[in-house]
């Protein structure tokens, strides 16, 4: 069943900003061997190879990082995505809150263990982000995962 405690959310004001602070914990999640599973709602890759490309840690390990998936998900291929899901991967879920609420959906119906990181897009909220919030115990940020409580955010 799925574990509420790996809940992680973050929020990012444009796609640079997504991958910025996306790149360290994948990064860090691969060198752990685990799978990082994506559903992005825009595509990121040039800005990925961008990223890559002016870091010398994440260029030396490109081949670990370049198994993760930056394109917009392609709904032909939501099943094949599902059907990868594992106990321990991380998935990763960015874009508007409609797209992420869609997708957490389907994927919280696997009967797995796995870590869930919801990235939204900071421009799409004219509500308090204080909700959104509640529902999780840990933020992204760019400096790494903290606990929310620790952040005096609820």
């Amino acid at each position: 069943m799925y574990n509420l405690e790996n809940k992680i959310c973050g929020f990012n004001v444009n796609e640079f900003h997504l991958v910025t602070m996306l790149m360290p914990y994948i990064y860090e999640v691969v060198n752990e061997g685990k799978k990082v599973i994506t559903f992005f709602e825009k595509d990121v890759e040039e800005i990925y190879k961008k990223v890559l490309n002016i870091n010398s840690v994440y260029w030396k390990n490109k081949e670990k990082l370049n198994t993760v998936d930056w394109k917009k998900i392609n709904i032909d291929k939501l099943s094949e995505k599902f059907s990868d899901v594992n106990d321990n991967d991380v998935i990763v879920i960015a874009g508007k809150k409609n797209f992420i609420e869609k997708i957490n959906t389907l994927v919280l119906n696997f009967h797995t263990n796995f870590t869930l990181v919801n990235c939204y897009e900071i421009d799409d909220f004219n509500e308090n982000l204080e909700n959104i919030i509640k529902s999780y115990s840990k933020i992204l940020c760019t400096n790494g995962i903290r606990e929310i409580k620790e952040l005096y955010l609820i």
